[in-house]
């Protein structure tokens, strides 16, 4: 422990000898640690490899070298559970996608030109978020995932989703007419971007 806590005092001066020297001490237990939650070998090691980055980015805020295992497992779980989440999401969009076709055959009222255009407006609009709204918005109105439960992932407070999400809606009403709203609700309710 106290090689860890002279180097991490060397880290926090810029020295990146003493990030060789925690990587050395862990990367091989992250690895498997990824690997348990990944099952892929190169994700895994683009998992550890991107957490050594973080951890050097904010090698400032350590004092306890106590605390560096456990930190740097929770940055490889949360990592991990990230990637889990992005690909959860992509096959649910692709599932969506194809419930979407199916929905629209059964509803011949729309014209297909005309909603195709106003998705890909919404798509875009939702692209022109600021990130944090993006990913909170997206979460909570895209995916319906509880407001509490946003705050939780993404680590900020309950007020701050619902304050990001009330600022996205305020930005959309501003960029589609009232013509529009009715068909806005029904791509978002069918929760279909691609």
């Amino acid at each position: 422990m106290f090689d860890e806590t002279i180097m991490l005092k060397k880290m926090r001066d810029g020295d990146d000898s003493a990030l060789e020297f925690f990587m050395r001490q862990y990367m091989e237990l992250l690895y498997y640690r990824a690997l348990a939650i990944v099952h892929d070998k190169m994700v895994a090691e683009d998992v550890v490899q991107e957490v050594f980055i973080r951890f050097w980015d904010q090698r400032g805020e350590l004092r306890d070298a106590s605390i560096v295992p456990a930190y740097l497992t929770r940055l490889v779980q949360n990592a991990c559970l990230n990637h889990l989440e992005y690909n959860s999401i992509r096959r649910k969009y692709a599932e969506n996608y194809r419930k979407w076709h199916a929905w629209e055959d059964e509803c011949p009222g729309w014209d297909e030109e005309e909603v195709e255009k106003l998705r890909r407006r919404l798509h875009d609009f939702i692209q022109t978020l600021p990130e944090k709204c993006r990913e909170i918005f997206v979460l909570a109105c895209v995916e319906g995932v509880r407001y509490h439960e946003v705050a939780e992932r993404l680590h900020v407070s309950v007020n701050t989703v619902k304050t990001q999400v009330k600022s996205a809606y305020a930005k959309l009403r501003k960029n589609f007419g009232a013509t529009d709203q009715e068909l806005i609700i029904i791509l978002l309710l069918a929760r279909y971007f691609s």
